[in-house]
């Protein structure tokens, strides 16, 4: 290739049209890799926590335990559940303002709320699954330290998601902060 057909392809590239079909599909925000991996995370907690709830009861012994265990297990996971389809849904759809800087600032707020509820559920998530599972067991000394571990679990996995929550806060901040530099 020659310095003639490099430069002549350069002036032709992004001349090509697009039909309004494709047009659609490369703004669809359904297509983002963010989303999908969402929507992925989403489909495989609900997944494991409906079954959970579908298994607990013959599977985890739910029979022996009382009837304020077993309601509050029930309640908290379908709880945690909600939250994260609700917080699939409001960052599936970004556009809440009548331009972008009011959608941004309005995101913005809607992640900060989600970050919070998010560490509610998944708190009340975990300690009622620890209550549930520990509430009819005599601790042993090995049994503590099951406890302990499950405990330290719960606690790196709150950090990792109240981090990819930050994230996304400061994603938007940086946003609000170029387009009110503009």
């Amino acid at each position: 290739m020659d310095i003639d057909d490099l430069k002549s392809n350069w002036k032709n590239l992004g001349n090509e049209s697009f039909s309004e079909k494709q047009l659609q599909m490369m703004t669809k925000v359904n297509n983002h890799p963010t989303l999908k991996k969402l929507r992925l995370k989403l489909i495989i907690e609900a997944g494991f926590l409906t079954t959970l709830l579908f298994v607990y009861y013959d599977g985890f012994d739910g029979h022996t335990k009382p009837f304020w265990s077993n309601s509050l297990l029930i309640i908290c996971v379908l709880f945690y559940i909600t939250n994260n389809v609700f917080g699939y849904f409001q960052i599936k759809n970004p556009i809440q303002g009548n331009n972008i800087l009011n959608s941004i600032q309005n995101q913005i707020k809607t992640i900060k709320c989600l970050t919070l509820f998010s560490a509610v559920c998944a708190i009340l998530y975990a300690i009622t699954l620890l209550v549930f599972f520990s509430v009819s067991i005599e601790f042993t000394p090995s049994k503590y330290m099951i406890l302990v571990g499950l405990i330290i679990t719960f606690a790196v996995m709150f950090y990792f998601s109240f981090k990819s929550w930050k994230k996304r806060a400061v994603h938007f901040n940086k946003l609000l902060n170029e387009f009110e530099d503009i």
